[in-house]
């Protein structure tokens, strides 16, 4: 077939020409699915496809579509099928932007969103994940949602995603594949059934998607907005993953909520969940799953359990919404109180009258670590050589 027959053409009038395969974006579909879906139906492998309408300078396959599309590529698709660029923009992941995570970063990693890490036109992780039941069906294609750390089963079928070749154990490369169910490095069948998953953990997760969809979600008793929540449950799992109480903090949520409290595969220390494997995050979110309900008295009580206090429950976290801060202030919060200046001096009166004087150390004893203005009210019981330095500043 004559490539050239199949590619947009500009008329007398300047106009593009439109493709004589146009199909539209299914629901949820990826957009480097759909690149798949239309390059096929063209007759084409999908690098010939990008390679003709956007020149061979550069490796369209070598980087994450849907993550970041190159402007010009959406207007080019959109133009020959006849479809808003609006529409394709939404098979990306800045349509999360707003429900869940404030902003989006198109050209490097994001919470929640499964990095694949492209090198030298090889994926390294297996961040696009699939359901072996969905790619049975009529029309298979790959959804947005199975690039979503959280997403560990299909809502539709029940059942556990793949997020790598059942038979080689490499990452999918649908792109590269004879078809959208096949390995492109062993050719097998990936349509492999996994087991189900059934319980709390699917509960949440349709909960979660939802979320995505909606922009909101119910915490305890209140409505939040999605990102308020996702914060708070990324922050949950990242306890249980990382740190050196997070084996306690399993072991406390298992012990009170039930579950698995085996340690999660990982090469360092320290590293985002987004890097876990499907079978371990779906371990990792029934446990927070469990945490979550009924917020906030079980994440409260396996926190306080395990020696989690609040400095240790909002490290690493640049944005604390209040939400959850207040949580932590009212049972979890270990910092010593601070009397006011009005409760020390109301202390060394009482001293002046019951003890005679109002001593550093008695003061101390009775108001903590209020510094400042024990200093203000304390009485000096030998006179000193130089002034003191903190009366003086307690007097500024």
């Amino acid at each position: 077939m004559n490539e050239a027959f199949l590619l947009p053409r500009r008329s007398e009038r300047g106009d593009i020409k439109l493709w004589p395969f146009r199909p539209k974006p299914l629901d949820d579909e990826l957009l480097s699915s759909f690149i798949g879906r239309l390059s096929v139906g063209l007759g084409m492998k999908p690098i010939t496809f990008l390679n003709s309408i956007m020149g061979s300078r550069k490796n369209l396959l070598a980087q994450d579509l849907d993550n970041f599309a190159p402007p010009n590529l959406v207007m080019r698709l959109a133009a020959g099928c006849d479809v808003d660029q609006d529409e394709l923009l939404r098979c990306t992941f800045t349509s999360f932007q707003g429900a869940l995570n404030h902003n989006h970063n198109k050209r490097g990693r994001n919470p929640w969103i499964l990095p694949i890490t492209i090198d030298n036109n090889a994926r390294l992780r297996p961040g696009l994940q699939f359901c072996p039941a969905c790619l049975k069906e009529e029309k298979p294609y790959f959804k947005k949602v199975w690039r979503l750390a959280f997403v560990t089963a299909c809502s539709q079928h029940g059942t556990r995603l793949r997020d790598r070749c059942p038979h080689c154990s490499q990452p999918i490369r649908p792109l590269e594949a004879a078809t959208p169910w096949q390995c492109s490095h062993c050719d097998g069948d990936v349509r492999v059934e996994t087991e189900a998953v059934t319980g709390e953990t699917l509960v949440w997760q349709r909960r979660a998607e939802a979320a995505v969809k909606a922009g909101w979600i119910k915490l305890g008793n209140e409505c939040v907005s999605s990102t308020i929540w996702f914060a708070i449950a990324r922050q949950i799992a990242a306890l249980l993953v990382n740190g050196p109480r997070s084996a306690g903090f399993r072991s406390a949520t298992v012990a009170l909520y039930g579950g698995d409290d085996k340690a999660y595969a990982k090469p360092t220390k320290r590293q985002p969940l987004e890097y876990l494997q499907v079978g371990d995050r779906l371990r990792l979110f029934t446990l927070v799953a469990r945490l979550m309900e009924g917020w906030p008295h079980r994440f409260v009580q396996a926190a306080w359990d395990s020696g989690i206090r609040r400095s240790h429950a909002i490290k690493d976290m640049a944005f604390v919404p209040y939400a959850y801060e207040s949580v932590l202030l009212t049972y979890l919060d270990a910092s010593p109180y601070r009397a006011s200046d009005g409760e020390v001096a109301a202390a060394a009166a009482w001293l002046r009258r019951t003890k005679g004087a109002a001593s550093y150390r008695d003061l101390k004893e009775l108001c903590g670590e209020s510094r400042k203005a024990i200093y203000r009210h304390m009485d000096y019981e030998r006179k000193q050589s130089a002034p003191s330095v903190w009366l003086e500043r307690s007097r500024m």
